[in-house]
């Protein structure tokens, strides 16, 4: 059940920070398969497997990341659709090593090496008994580098729960304004074919006042290359991103478009963002 919640999550509700946008900013929360930001992505997982089971997800934050957990009285059981792993991850004190349990499952991206061999993604979980820290990294294949690279992590504490769930709208409008956010998304695994695809509009290497500019939007594909506005690359990831989405290929852009509007509206003047790369991974 918890395999099946997961999978219809990732595949069903993209990853989609634009979708933020439209929801704290705008008219509110866009249709389901627009997208939604990464908490929102575990909340969706969380309120799924209490519909099914009756059991409560524990949301932990770490920054601005929620997963959702499933304690039992030896095991954690992890569903974070944001970090795309394909199974659920599964720590257990019972067969934990020098004081921590560590496991490792596969995750989308699946990439394709230079030997032709298949390099999934990796999501390594590790959960330290002592102190009850829980540790999750996103491990991902890089072709332009020739092997694996970490491309996310983040450390939970014990009791660092979210005051409510889903938590209060100031509280996310306040993430929403900081300068990691240096980019808009939607990223979609789509059903067909299970490859990953990402429409994103960059805000780095450009004035503040040119936010909402169509011009800088790319895409990118399964093995991370990147493809600029008008390119034939870029229409190709477009034409699936739109299909995952059930949208038109111009509803996509506007559908990012107009989440730019929005946090062009919101976010401080003299904001600095940190550099985001559109180097082909």
């Amino acid at each position: 059940m918890f395999s099946q919640t997961l999978r219809g999550v990732i595949l069903s509700v993209p990853y989609s920070s634009a979708a933020s946008y439209h929801q704290f900013f705008g008219d509110g929360e866009p249709p389901l398969s627009m997208g939604r930001g990464c908490g929102w992505q575990s909340f969706t997982a969380g309120d799924l497997v209490r519909e099914r089971t009756g059991v409560s997800a524990t949301y932990l934050f770490s920054g601005a990341h929620v997963p959702a957990l499933y304690f039992g009285a030896d095991t954690i059981t992890v569903l974070d659709p944001y970090l795309p792993h394909i199974e659920p991850i599964v720590l257990d004190k019972k067969v934990g090593v020098a004081g921590q349990a560590v496991v490792e499952v596969d995750a989308y991206p699946i990439r394709v090496a230079a030997d032709g061999t298949p390099a999934p993604s990796k999501l390594r979980g590790t959960w330290r008994f002592a102190d009850g820290v829980l540790r999750l990294e996103y491990i991902r294949y890089s072709p332009r580098l020739g092997g694996y690279r970490t491309f996310r992590a983040f450390t939970f504490r014990a009791g660092a729960t979210l005051p409510s769930v889903p938590p209060p709208h100031g509280l996310v409008r306040g993430i929403l304004r900081q300068p990691a956010q240096n980019n808009l998304s939607v990223r979609v695994v789509h059903p067909d074919d299970e490859l990953v695809r990402e429409l994103v509009l960059p805000f780095t290497n450009r004035p503040r006042a040119r936010v909402v500019d169509e011009n800088y939007l790319v895409t990118k594909d399964n093995q991370g290359a990147v493809s600029r506005l008008g390119s034939a690359g870029y229409r190709r990831d477009l034409a699936v991103i739109a299909d995952a989405l059930s949208v038109t290929a111009a509803e996509a852009v506007e559908f990012v478009m107009d989440a730019a509007v929005l946090y062009d509206k919101a976010a401080p003047r003299d904001i600095e963002w940190p550099e985001y790369s559109v180097e082909d991974e």
